[in-house]
Protein backbone atom coordinates (compact mmCIF):
# COMPACT_ATOMS: atom_id res chain seq x y z
CA UNK A 1 0.00 0.00 0.00
CA UNK A 2 1.56 3.78 -0.94
CA UNK A 3 0.89 6.52 1.42
CA UNK A 4 -1.92 8.11 0.22
CA UNK A 5 -4.10 4.74 0.38
CA UNK A 6 -3.22 5.29 4.72
CA UNK A 7 -3.87 9.04 5.74
CA UNK A 8 -4.71 8.95 8.99
CA UNK A 9 -3.43 5.60 10.05
CA UNK A 10 -1.97 5.33 13.44
CA UNK A 11 1.71 4.45 12.73
CA UNK A 12 3.92 4.40 15.31
CA UNK A 13 3.80 5.89 19.64
CA UNK A 14 6.67 7.06 20.84
CA UNK A 15 7.23 6.32 25.35
CA UNK A 16 8.14 9.77 26.43
CA UNK A 17 9.47 8.42 29.70
CA UNK A 18 11.54 9.69 32.59
CA UNK A 19 13.38 6.10 33.09
CA UNK A 20 13.80 4.62 29.88
CA UNK A 21 15.95 1.19 31.64
CA UNK A 22 12.87 0.60 33.95
CA UNK A 23 10.34 1.55 31.15
CA UNK A 24 12.13 -0.85 28.37
CA UNK A 25 12.46 -3.49 31.38
CA UNK A 26 9.12 -3.76 32.18
CA UNK A 27 7.08 -3.63 28.82
CA UNK A 28 9.35 -6.11 27.75
CA UNK A 29 8.31 -8.41 30.67
CA UNK A 30 4.41 -7.54 30.51
CA UNK A 31 3.86 -8.25 27.14
CA UNK A 32 6.67 -10.23 25.67
CA UNK A 33 7.95 -7.12 23.20
CA UNK A 34 11.31 -7.76 21.62
CA UNK A 35 13.68 -4.32 21.50
CA UNK A 36 15.78 -4.47 18.39
CA UNK A 37 18.31 -1.16 17.78
CA UNK A 38 17.73 0.91 14.84
CA UNK A 39 21.26 3.14 13.57
CA UNK A 40 19.61 6.76 12.12
CA UNK A 41 21.99 8.90 10.71
CA UNK A 42 23.79 10.99 12.66
CA UNK A 43 21.68 10.34 15.98
CA UNK A 44 23.46 6.48 16.26
CA UNK A 45 21.21 4.10 17.46
CA UNK A 46 17.41 3.97 18.77
CA UNK A 47 15.94 1.52 20.57
CA UNK A 48 12.84 -0.19 18.37
CA UNK A 49 9.49 -1.66 20.34
CA UNK A 50 8.67 -4.77 18.34
CA UNK A 51 5.47 -7.09 18.80
CA UNK A 52 3.51 -8.95 16.58
CA UNK A 53 3.22 -6.29 13.33
CA UNK A 54 6.63 -5.39 13.61
CA UNK A 55 8.21 -2.55 15.03
CA UNK A 56 5.88 0.29 15.98
CA UNK A 57 7.29 2.53 18.68
CA UNK A 58 10.60 3.50 20.62
CA UNK A 59 11.53 5.17 24.45
CA UNK A 60 12.33 8.92 24.27
CA UNK A 61 13.72 10.26 27.65
CA UNK A 62 12.19 12.95 29.42
CA UNK A 63 14.48 15.97 30.69
CA UNK A 64 14.78 15.78 34.39
CA UNK A 65 12.95 18.86 35.08
CA UNK A 66 9.95 17.97 32.70
CA UNK A 67 6.83 18.87 34.63
CA UNK A 68 4.67 16.38 33.43
CA UNK A 69 4.27 12.85 34.00
CA UNK A 70 5.80 9.94 32.13
CA UNK A 71 2.89 9.35 28.79
CA UNK A 72 2.61 7.86 24.81
CA UNK A 73 2.23 9.86 22.29
CA UNK A 74 0.78 8.75 19.28
CA UNK A 75 1.91 9.33 15.62
CA UNK A 76 -0.66 9.60 12.55
CA UNK A 77 0.61 9.79 8.64
CA UNK A 78 -0.31 12.87 6.40
CA UNK A 79 1.00 13.41 3.50
CA UNK A 80 3.32 16.50 3.75
CA UNK A 81 3.86 17.28 7.54
CA UNK A 82 4.45 21.38 6.59
CA UNK A 83 1.28 21.40 5.20
CA UNK A 84 -0.64 19.52 7.97
CA UNK A 85 1.10 21.95 10.56
CA UNK A 86 -0.16 25.07 8.25
CA UNK A 87 -3.84 23.42 7.95
CA UNK A 88 -4.53 22.82 12.29
CA UNK A 89 -3.17 26.59 13.19
CA UNK A 90 -6.65 27.73 10.77
CA UNK A 91 -9.02 25.02 12.13
CA UNK A 92 -8.08 25.32 16.25
CA UNK A 93 -5.36 23.64 16.44
CA UNK A 94 -1.45 24.52 17.79
CA UNK A 95 1.89 23.66 16.71
CA UNK A 96 3.72 22.35 19.72
CA UNK A 97 7.03 21.35 17.85
CA UNK A 98 8.23 22.30 14.83
CA UNK A 99 8.47 19.83 11.50
CA UNK A 100 11.92 18.93 11.77
CA UNK A 101 13.32 15.65 10.20
CA UNK A 102 14.30 12.28 11.28
CA UNK A 103 17.01 11.13 8.67
CA UNK A 104 16.63 8.04 6.54
CA UNK A 105 12.64 7.86 8.52
CA UNK A 106 10.90 10.51 7.54
CA UNK A 107 9.31 14.26 8.83
CA UNK A 108 7.42 14.88 11.92
CA UNK A 109 6.17 17.50 13.95
CA UNK A 110 3.96 17.76 16.96
CA UNK A 111 0.60 18.97 17.36
CA UNK A 112 -2.15 19.80 19.86
CA UNK A 113 -6.35 20.01 18.97
CA UNK A 114 -8.42 22.17 20.37
CA UNK A 115 -8.88 20.79 23.55
CA UNK A 116 -4.64 20.53 23.44
CA UNK A 117 -4.51 16.54 23.32
CA UNK A 118 -1.23 16.19 21.28
CA UNK A 119 -0.21 14.16 18.94
CA UNK A 120 2.91 13.40 16.20
CA UNK A 121 1.71 14.07 12.32
CA UNK A 122 4.21 11.64 10.26
CA UNK A 123 5.56 11.31 6.62
CA UNK A 124 7.59 8.65 5.94
CA UNK A 125 10.89 8.86 3.84
CA UNK A 126 9.21 6.08 1.50
CA UNK A 127 5.93 5.63 -0.20
CA UNK A 128 5.31 1.83 0.42
CA UNK A 129 5.04 -0.53 3.15
CA UNK A 130 1.98 -0.96 5.65
CA UNK A 131 1.81 2.01 7.61
CA UNK A 132 -1.60 1.49 10.15
CA UNK A 133 -0.21 -0.86 13.32
CA UNK A 134 -3.25 -0.57 15.24
CA UNK A 135 -3.15 -4.75 15.66
CA UNK A 136 -5.03 -7.82 17.70
CA UNK A 137 -2.26 -9.54 18.52
CA UNK A 138 -0.99 -9.93 22.05
CA UNK A 139 0.64 -6.88 23.60
CA UNK A 140 -0.40 -5.08 20.22
CA UNK A 141 -2.05 -1.90 20.13
CA UNK A 142 -5.57 -2.81 19.68
CA UNK A 143 -7.59 0.66 20.26
CA UNK A 144 -6.81 4.33 20.27
CA UNK A 145 -9.11 6.74 22.98
CA UNK A 146 -9.65 10.60 24.10
CA UNK A 147 -11.80 11.07 26.92
CA UNK A 148 -12.86 14.61 27.06
CA UNK A 149 -15.76 16.78 28.97
CA UNK A 150 -17.29 17.32 24.96
CA UNK A 151 -15.92 15.24 22.04
CA UNK A 152 -18.76 16.73 19.73
CA UNK A 153 -16.49 19.92 18.49
CA UNK A 154 -13.24 17.97 18.14
CA UNK A 155 -14.95 15.89 15.41
CA UNK A 156 -14.92 18.29 12.20
CA UNK A 157 -11.02 19.22 13.33
CA UNK A 158 -10.09 15.11 12.79
CA UNK A 159 -12.25 14.99 9.86
CA UNK A 160 -11.02 17.50 8.11
CA UNK A 161 -7.29 16.65 9.06
CA UNK A 162 -7.25 13.34 8.10
CA UNK A 163 -9.94 12.03 6.54
CA UNK A 164 -11.83 10.14 10.03
CA UNK A 165 -15.46 9.09 9.84
CA UNK A 166 -17.29 8.96 13.18
CA UNK A 167 -20.29 7.05 14.36
CA UNK A 168 -23.16 8.71 16.07
CA UNK A 169 -22.78 8.91 19.97
CA UNK A 170 -23.72 6.07 21.87
CA UNK A 171 -24.09 5.62 25.43
CA UNK A 172 -21.04 4.11 27.54
CA UNK A 173 -21.01 4.13 31.08
CA UNK A 174 -22.70 7.13 32.21
CA UNK A 175 -21.30 9.06 29.22
CA UNK A 176 -21.17 8.92 25.59
CA UNK A 177 -19.27 7.17 23.31
CA UNK A 178 -18.04 7.99 19.04
CA UNK A 179 -16.34 5.40 17.75
CA UNK A 180 -13.67 6.26 15.16
CA UNK A 181 -13.17 4.21 11.49
CA UNK A 182 -10.12 5.25 9.74
CA UNK A 183 -9.65 4.06 6.23
CA UNK A 184 -12.77 1.48 6.68
CA UNK A 185 -11.17 0.36 10.10
CA UNK A 186 -12.68 1.12 13.47
CA UNK A 187 -9.69 1.48 15.24
CA UNK A 188 -10.79 3.65 18.16
CA UNK A 189 -13.34 6.28 19.57
CA UNK A 190 -13.66 9.71 21.28
CA UNK A 191 -16.01 9.36 24.69
CA UNK A 192 -17.62 12.33 26.52
CA UNK A 193 -16.08 11.94 30.19
CA UNK A 194 -18.89 10.15 32.68
CA UNK A 195 -20.13 12.62 35.41
CA UNK A 196 -17.64 10.64 38.48
CA UNK A 197 -14.93 10.23 36.02
CA UNK A 198 -11.73 12.51 37.07
CA UNK A 199 -10.74 15.35 35.56
CA UNK A 200 -7.79 14.63 33.80
CA UNK A 201 -5.73 16.67 30.73
CA UNK A 202 -6.97 15.22 27.68
CA UNK A 203 -4.65 12.74 26.47
CA UNK A 204 -4.66 9.85 23.29
CA UNK A 205 -4.16 6.77 25.24
CA UNK A 206 -3.49 2.96 23.95
CA UNK A 207 -5.57 -0.39 24.40
CA UNK A 208 -3.00 -2.61 24.65
CA UNK A 209 -4.34 -6.46 23.81
CA UNK A 210 -4.19 -9.20 26.34
CA UNK A 211 -5.29 -12.73 26.52
CA UNK A 212 -6.77 -12.11 29.83
CA UNK A 213 -7.16 -8.50 32.06
CA UNK A 214 -6.79 -10.19 35.41
CA UNK A 215 -3.79 -12.25 34.28
CA UNK A 216 -1.93 -9.49 32.78
CA UNK A 217 -2.90 -6.93 35.62
CA UNK A 218 -1.48 -9.49 38.24
CA UNK A 219 1.85 -8.91 36.28
CA UNK A 220 1.53 -5.02 36.23
CA UNK A 221 1.71 -5.28 39.88
CA UNK A 222 4.00 -7.41 40.07
CA UNK A 223 6.43 -6.00 37.76
CA UNK A 224 6.47 -2.92 39.77
CA UNK A 225 3.27 -1.00 38.07
CA UNK A 226 -0.10 -0.09 39.14
CA UNK A 227 -3.77 -0.51 38.45
CA UNK A 228 -5.45 2.35 38.87
CA UNK A 229 -9.08 1.26 37.47
CA UNK A 230 -9.59 -1.80 37.56
CA UNK A 231 -11.26 -4.17 35.20
CA UNK A 232 -14.62 -2.69 33.73
CA UNK A 233 -16.67 -4.61 31.25
CA UNK A 234 -17.79 -3.57 28.03
CA UNK A 235 -20.92 -5.13 27.22
CA UNK A 236 -20.45 -7.63 24.55
CA UNK A 237 -17.30 -6.54 23.73
CA UNK A 238 -14.54 -7.06 26.58
CA UNK A 239 -13.04 -6.07 29.68
CA UNK A 240 -10.28 -3.25 30.44
CA UNK A 241 -8.78 -2.28 32.79
CA UNK A 242 -5.95 1.27 33.66
CA UNK A 243 -2.53 0.82 34.23
CA UNK A 244 0.27 2.88 34.89
CA UNK A 245 4.00 1.72 34.26
CA UNK A 246 6.83 2.16 37.06
CA UNK A 247 7.33 5.76 35.02
CA UNK A 248 3.91 6.85 35.23
CA UNK A 249 2.46 6.46 31.90
CA UNK A 250 -1.05 5.50 31.74
CA UNK A 251 -2.91 2.75 29.37
CA UNK A 252 -5.35 0.13 28.74
CA UNK A 253 -5.10 -2.85 29.30
CA UNK A 254 -8.03 -4.75 26.85
CA UNK A 255 -9.63 -8.41 26.38
CA UNK A 256 -11.42 -9.49 23.77
CA UNK A 257 -14.88 -11.10 24.39
CA UNK A 258 -14.64 -13.82 22.02
CA UNK A 259 -11.01 -15.01 22.63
Amino acid sequence: MTLKDQIGSFCWWSLMTKDVEHANDFYQKLFDWKLSELDIPGQGKSTIYVAGKGGFGNPVPLEADFSGPSHWIAYITVENVDEACEQAEKIGGTVCVPAFDIPSIGRTAVISDPVRAAFHVFTPATDEGELNMIGDGPGEICWMELMVDDPTPLLPFYAEMFGWKFSEPMPMNGGEYISLEINGDKVGGLMKRPPDAPKTPPLWMNYFSVKSVDEWSEKVEALGGQIVMPKIEIPETGWFACMEDPTGALSYLFELASQ
